[in-house]
Formats: structure tokens, sequence, C-alpha cells
């Protein structure tokens, strides 16, 4: 049995998750892309800005997977569909998490980076876009427990 050490790119906190994993069994070049959001820690923050079934951060989730697409398309990589059960054991455990993943392929450590803080900004962007509108998404990304804190700060009371 032969161990192989592999990259990866996290960014989590209790509202979100984005991780880039190397994955070799898919290719020299292959990462998976596993992404979540927890819909009932962003209800507070949601709550009354949509209509029914049309959770922002839900429909952001689905929408940075497109984007995410479009991203490595342009960095001359390719995105696939994944078997969910690739992520299982790289995702936050519990209820209330939306999930979703991807195998991006053709991918160096720079553009995993890149795409990890592109995710980030782009999922958050999209989401406070209807549940916290005129909101600016801070310009650097924080690190995830500061990011955690600017969220709570946002959220209805």
């Amino acid at each position: 049995m032969t161990i192989t050490r592999v990259a990866s790119y996290e960014y989590k906190n209790d509202y979100l998750y984005l991780i880039i994993r190397q994955a070799p069994e898919h290719g020299p070049k292959a990462y998976t892309l596993c992404c979540g959001i927890d819909i009932r820690k962003f209800d507070p923050l949601c709550r009354g800005t949509s209509g029914i079934c049309s959770n922002p951060a839900f429909k952001g989730l689905q929408l940075l997977r497109a984007d995410i697409s479009a991203i490595a398309l342009k960095k001359g990589a390719t995105s696939r569909p994944l078997h969910y059960g690739e992520c299982m054991l790289l995702s936050p455990r519990g209820e209330g998490w939306y999930r979703e993943s991807m195998l991006l392929d053709g991918v160096t450590p720079k553009i995993a980076r890149e795409v990890l803080a592109f995710g980030v900004k782009d999922l958050l962007t999209k989401v406070l876009t209807v549940c916290a509108p005129g909101t600016a998404v801070p310009k650097k990304l924080p690190i995830p427990p500061a990011l955690q804190k600017f969220i709570e700060s946002l959220e209805k009371k």
C-alpha cells in the first residue's frame, strides 16, 4: 500500500465551507470541489427575503457551481459532475447542510487557491445581494472565523 500526500485547500466556518482537494485517482491535475451551506444558519439572515422554495443561500450554492465551472474554463481547466460520495468524508456533518460537488481537471495549486477565494466571495455576494441588500462583501477574504462573525453581525434580530 502506497500512501500519497495530497494538497487540500479549505475554507470552513459554521455557515459555509469550500474544500478543493487534490484527487490523483482522477488524474495528475484533478481536484475535487466539495462545498456547502448550512441553510439553518442562514435562515435568520434570509427569512422573509424571497418566496417559498427560493432560499437565496440554497440558490446561491447552485449558481456557484456554474460560476466555478466558468472560472475553470477561463483558466484552461474543465469541470464535470462528481459522485457526491467522494465528498462525504470531507464535508461537515449534521442536519441543515446543503451540499454540492464537482471534479475540476487541469488545475494547478495556484488555480485551486484562486477558485477557493473566488468561490467563498461569490457565494457570499449572491446570498447578501438578496438577504442583506447594500452590504458590501469584504474585498479581502477574511479568515473563516472572522467571516462567520461578519455574517452573524448581519442577522435580523
